[in-house]
């Protein structure tokens, strides 16, 4: 069976990576996968799970009845531990097993948590292009009405107070549009400012996994000796 990486499904797929990775997390519980040293990938069967999730979401549905469609059509996986598979082990390399597991797993949570704030940063900045889209056509807009009103006076009165009450209502626009500016930079600052607290935690939580190895290494090969 060939097993395939979320990079690997994203090029088969034309799914744009951060979104594969984000629907890896959110229905794993029907897509089987298994750690190959650091990255987790899955079974060529898989690629159709991911299809059928993007054609549900191209159809309007949410996350919840996604979730309750594939159920329906498909399987959802089930981890098996050694134990249950009726498989002895030694205390100690049992010891020295759950505690790379737990790190292993400390470690998968902490990247799909960096994986997510890398998708919000994106999502914030593809935010912030639009609403300097907005604010440039509404200034467009602003400058076409002070043309407007300097043209000869017309006999007509409604239309220049419609055109005053419109220019009005860009000026109120333009204030709440860089006012959602600033929000949205200050939000960044703090996704930056959280990503690098949780990239400092990721090499501490390495480093501490790395020695912890080493105390149970030194430990097993005490009680063989």
């Amino acid at each position: 069976m060939k097993w395939l990486s979320v990079a690997e499904i994203s090029k088969i797929t034309m799914i744009p990576a951060p979104t594969a990775r984000r629907y890896a997390s959110l229905f794993k519980d029907f897509l089987s996968s298994k750690k190959m040293g650091r990255v987790t990938k899955y079974p060529e069967s898989a690629v159709e799970i991911f299809k059928r999730i993007v054609t549900l979401y191209n159809e309007g549905m949410v996350t919840t009845e996604i979730e309750q469609q594939l159920r329906s059509e498909f399987p959802r996986t089930i981890e098996i531990s050694p134990s249950e598979r009726g498989v002895p082990a030694q205390p100690a390399m049992n010891i020295q097993a759950e505690l790379s597991g737990a790190f292993a797993d400390m470690m998968d949570k902490m990247s799909k948590s960096l994986e997510v704030i890398a998708d919000q940063k994106s999502i914030i900045e593809e935010q912030r292009e639009d609403i300097y889209k907005l604010k440039k056509a509404f200034v467009l807009l602003a400058r076409s009405q002070k043309k407007i009103k300097a043209l000869p006076q017309l006999d007509i009165k409604s239309i220049t107070e419609e055109y005053g009450e419109r220019t009005n209502a860009l000026e109120q626009k333009d204030i709440e549009l860089e006012e959602a500016t600033t929000e949205l930079a200050q939000e960044n600052t703090n996704l930056k400012h959280k990503l690098e607290i949780m990239e400092a935690e990721l090499i501490r939580l390495r480093k501490d996994r790395r020695e912890m190895e080493n105390y149970f290494t030194d430990k097993i090969k005490r009680l063989n000796g």
